[in-house]
């Protein structure tokens, strides 16, 4: 029995010769063997792969199409796998040069990264960025299986531009976010340091402030005396949030800006301590900012202690 299948790709030939030899194991067990020609095109820059399945079947229980059938289905997994490991990374560079000409080299590679990251999920979730990376390469190998089935040849360049519009289309939009969330990003770096410069260069109403953030948003502020800071800071904003719908955090920020104490103290930080708010102000304040090390205000257990005693 011969069969063969020619594959052109002008990414990672290599890599796609050694995963298909490795998913040939089983075949290779029932006495076929593989031989691979590689012409390569020095114009094109494409690797031209051909793949050859020769052997007699001796076995009882699979016939010669079982044989066929299996190296196809091989054949796609391993370009599935090529596919999504090998050509994902060019075709994301592909649409960010291509819907963000204007950015700088520096700002394309930061899209780059986080459309990665965005696409795999990685920062999130390990099971899940297996999860979507498999449902990805299941959906190719259906549309590999059906190209192989019906051709001898596949190019895998004119394959993905025609055949894989919904995998180009999960690019285009993974680039897009990344787009959305770096923007985002560079516009928040710049809002906090105007925040940070307007702190640094007006008077400081306060030497030390102490905030306590509670896990429902709710927060306290006292200075170094231990009394409560003035209401009318408070008051203030609490008209603004009535009046124009300024959140809570907005006025925890709004409050310690206007004060610019040169020292805040952070208490119990541990459930709120990556809420947006504290992290707003850690940003804002830099170096000013310190963490309680535990007071009875921190620890409810300690203030009871201190009661009884």
């Amino acid at each position: 029995m011969i069969y063969e299948f020619q594959v052109g790709t002008s990414v990672g030939g290599s890599s796609l010769i050694e995963e298909f030899q490795n998913r040939l194991r089983w075949i290779k067990q029932r006495g076929f063997t593989l031989d691979i020609e590689i012409r390569e095109n020095q114009e094109s820059g494409i690797d031209l792969i051909r793949f050859c399945l020769e052997g007699k079947n001796q076995d009882r229980v699979f016939r010669d199409e079982d044989i066929r059938h299996i190296f196809r289905h091989q054949l796609a997994e391993s370009l599935a796998e090529h596919i999504v490991v090998s050509w994902e990374e060019k075709l994301l560079w592909k649409e960010v040069a291509r819907s963000h000409r204007k950015s700088s080299p520096t700002e394309k590679e930061a899209i780059l990264e986080k459309a990665r990251d965005i696409l795999h999920n990685s920062k999130n979730s390990e099971s899940l960025n297996l999860l979507l990376s498999f449902g990805r390469k299941t959906r190719i190998i259906q549309r590999l299986l059906e190209h192989i089935k019906d051709h001898g040849h596949l190019d895998l360049e004119g394959f993905i531009t025609f055949c894989l519009q919904d995998f180009l289309t999960e690019l285009k939009y993974a680039v897009e976010l990344a787009f959305e969330e770096k923007k985002n990003e560079k516009e928040y770096s710049d809002f906090v340091s105007l925040l940070r410069y307007f702190v640094d260069s007006q008077f400081s109403k306060m030497e030390e402030v102490n905030l306590m953030v509670k896990s429902d948003g709710l927060f306290y502020l006292w200075d170094g005396s231990g009394v409560p800071i003035e209401e009318k800071y408070i008051n203030y904003y609490m008209d603004e949030m009535l009046t124009n719908e300024v959140s809570l955090d907005d006025v925890l920020v709004s409050i310690l800006i206007t004060i610019a104490p040169l020292h805040i103290i952070l208490h119990n930080t541990g459930a709120a301590g990556s809420s947006e708010p504290v992290m707003m102000i850690r940003n804002v304040f830099g170096d000013r900012i310190s963490e309680c090390p535990g007071c009875e205000r921190c620890h409810p257990q300690i203030r009871e202690q201190h009661k009884g005693s």
